[in-house]
């Protein structure tokens, strides 16, 4: 059960608790505010609309920015409100009335600075944070839409709907990055690692892992015996606290997807999670605030884990089940082989209850229950493989590995394996110093494994001993190209100790070239690369590093004469070269004079929009981002046009419709002018990315004083 440092009994189900400040503030579903200071005490209530329609108890329609606003849409009205708390008061700032249907979801990105809304109409629209002027809006969905999410960095945004797609959209170009479909849908979302990673929750109990990195589902478990709700990731992105429908709380390795522990709470139904100012706020459907101090205990526990004292450990985390995804907990599983070790020793003494005891601090995590259920289910297999081991009966200790395969995952088949190499390696020394004179020796040394599947080798050992010398020389002098010609001129040097550990040796001058290429030492980083070439496991990934440091090293000087269409150019042909922070450093030059623009736009002047914008207007990688911009400003001129006499209405709106098609937007706008009718005349919806196609021009609307050509 949950200890709690505070509880407070707010009027309706929490839907969306955020850090704003030094305050906490919390939205139920009754449209009450409430204000929660760093003395964990409710410092303020606040009521928004007495009288309207309560959300549903697991609504994700109401949002909370770190700059103190609040979006708190109305149903049936079609509308959102955002609210400025100042003061200790609420102002009314904006309405927006975008959608055609009642807001699902919405959701301020990290730092406040975008905001987003999902509707029942399966629209989403993207403003500004702040002026909450819009940015862009995306193309409609055949459903609702169900819940959004921002990574940290802003530049993506995932958007999930209940035709079971999830869509991942380039937030910072302006396009769909990728669609996914889903097994039901998703409850909730989260970015984590960097941004790189994106955990999806949903409603039948499955947990996803998708790398936008590799552009793949990395992991699709389902953990979750009950309907999930929301998601919070700890500060160090290990862990997620899964909520549920239920009255069970859900701690996820983000590592490997999987279930680390089941908390139960005191009251079923969590419709929010949030870490704010220290502490673990648990939003519940009955109005329940419980805060939690999730650090409590700290102290002792790494007192214990320094002493070694697991179990005093274990009774420490028992009074503040929290500390279980604390960092402090790495030593656990730095421990467990160990601790994992000394057990199967235990087991193989039929010490079966002190092997229990020894492990019981540990197997609260699933994986290590399952690594020592997997020893104790094989306990007498083990205990047998183990005699024939100790009794130097070889041969039947092969045997048994013939008819009980789980037994090459044991310690004991490691030790096999330990002597047999150490015998290998006697003879081997034996026959290099003198083969005609040591061959009786070494013959020895071999002879226990003669009947066992190591014969063939032991054969090859014994008349082709110059070929282990030559191999022996070819590693001393790190000569691995002559090495591995070797190796495949004589297949049975690839079965030896020496080549798994040549093999292993390649992997971590791998690791280290990639360290180098971090640190854009590629000069160094290319040498390890060219000499990884003749690793036969690693050729085809040194060819790729060597191409990639290639790239990255143009990629560097084009960014360094600021050789602005070379640079997107690369990038738009090596998405790889996005993540470097040289770039990402580059695009704030670009992200400069777009909010410079943006400006314009809003007032309508395309023509300074382009001028701003300057040369980035021929660049493609931004084409889209671009498009948003002018899209607005030409919807503008469209709108100041409205009631003036003089507009060619057939060709302006056939231009506009050419570039973005028949968008909602222009629908809304035009709707109930006389206008309108020019509009209808469109049977077609025509394409959302005409502008692809279509030259941008200064100004959208035509003149009947113009002529045709003007179009």
């Amino acid at each position: 059960m949950i200890k709690l440092k505070e509880t407070h009994q707010l009027t309706g189900s929490i839907l969306t608790i955020e850090q704003t400040g030094n305050s906490t503030f919390c939205v139920d579903n009754t449209f009450f505010i409430t204000q929660i200071n760093e003395g964990l005490k409710v410092e303020k209530t606040l009521c928004f609309a007495k009288d309207a329609q309560s959300f549903h108890r697991y609504s994700h329609a109401c949002g909370i920015s770190r700059d103190f606003y609040f979006c708190i849409p109305i149903n049936e009205n079609h509308k959102s409100f955002i609210l400025e708390y100042e003061n200790e008061k609420i102002k009314h700032i904006a309405t927006l009335d975008d959608h055609d249907g009642d807001i699902e979801t919405c959701k301020f990105s990290d730092n406040g600075e975008f905001f987003a809304t999902g509707g029942q109409d399966g629209r989403v629209f993207i403003y500004d944070g702040k002026s909450f002027l819009p940015i862009a809006s995306l193309m409609p969905r055949s459903d609702y839409i169900s819940v959004i999410s921002f990574s940290h960095n802003n530049e993506f945004i995932a958007i999930s709907g209940y035709d079971k797609f999830t869509l991942i959209f380039d937030f910072l170009r302006h396009k769909v990055a990728f669609n996914l479909q889903m097994p039901d849908v998703v409850e909730a979302s989260c970015f984590f690692e960097k941004s790189e990673k994106l955990l999806l929750i949903c409603r039948n109990g499955d947990s996803i892992i998708f790398s936008l990195k590799e552009g793949k589902i990395l992991s699709s478990k389902t953990p979750f015996a009950f309907w999930p709700t929301s998601i919070a990731i700890d500060e160090e992105e290990n862990y997620a606290l899964i909520g549920t429908r239920s009255d069970t709380l859900y701690v996820l390795s983000l590592k490997n997807n999987s279930k680390v522990i089941e908390i139960k709470n005191e009251r079923p139904g969590i419709a929010s999670l949030k870490f704010s100012n220290g502490f673990l706020y648990i939003g519940c459907v009955d109005g329940g605030l419980l805060i939690v101090d999730y650090n409590e205990g700290k102290e002792e526990l790494k007192e214990s884990i320094d002493r070694k004292a697991y179990k005093g450990a274990r009774e420490i985390i028992d009074k503040n089940i929290f500390l279980s995804i604390h960092p402090l907990m790495t030593a656990f599983d730095e421990a467990w082989p160990e601790i994992l070790d000394e057990a199967i020793n235990l087991l193989n003494q039929d010490k079966v209850d002190q092997a229990v005891e020894l492990v019981e601090p540990f197997v609260v995590d699933e994986s290590k229950k399952s690594d020592f259920d997997f020893y104790l289910a094989q306990k007498d297999g083990v205990k047998d493989f183990l005699e024939h081991i100790d009794n130097k009966n070889y041969k039947k200790a092969y045997e048994m590995l013939k008819t009980a395969k789980f037994l090459v995952k044991t310690k004991a088949y490691e030790k096999l394996e330990n002597i047999w190499h150490k015998a290998f390696f006697e003879a081997k020394k034996l026959l290099i110093e003198n083969a005609q004179l040591n061959e009786r020796l070494a013959k020895q040394h071999l002879q226990p494994f003669e009947s066992t599947p190591k014969k063939e080798l032991i054969a090859q050992l014994l008349h082709n001993a110059d070929a282990f010398v030559k191999a022996d020389n070819y590693i001393k002098s790190r000569n691995f190209k002559e090495y591995f010609s070797l190796t495949f001129k004589f297949s049975f040097l690839r079965e030896t100790d020496l080549y798994k550990k040549v093999l292993l040796l390649g992997e971590k001058m791998l690791d280290n070239a990639v360290d180098l290429e971090k640190r854009l030492q590629y000069d160094e980083a290319k040498k390890i690369a060219e000499t990884l070439l003749v690793f036969p496991n690693l050729k085809r990934f040194a060819q790729e590093k060597i191409v990639l440091i290639q790239q990255k090293e143009s990629f560097l000087l084009a960014i360094e004469n600021r050789e602005i269409k070379k640079v997107y150019s690369m990038v738009n042909d090596n998405e790889q070269l996005r993540s470097m922070k040289q770039f990402k450093e580059f695009t704030k030059i670009f992200l400069t004079v777009y909010e410079a623009a943006r400006v314009y736009a809003y007032e309508g002047n395309a023509k300074q929009v382009m001028i701003t914008l300057g040369e980035y207007m021929e660049i493609p990688y931004w084409t889209d981002k671009i498009a948003s911009l002018m899209k607005i400003a030409y919807l503008q001129q469209i709108s100041d046009a409205t009631y003036e006499a003089d507009v060619n209405w057939d060709i302006t709106i056939r231009r506009y419709c050419d570039r973005f098609g028949k968008s909602i937007e222009l629908i809304k706008l035009l709707e109930g002018k006389p206008m309108e009718e020019f509009l209808d005349k469109f049977e077609e919806e025509g394409n959302s990315d005409g502008y692809r196609y279509h030259h941008f021009v200064e100004d959208i609307v035509i003149y009947i004083i113009q002529k045709e050509q003007d179009y």
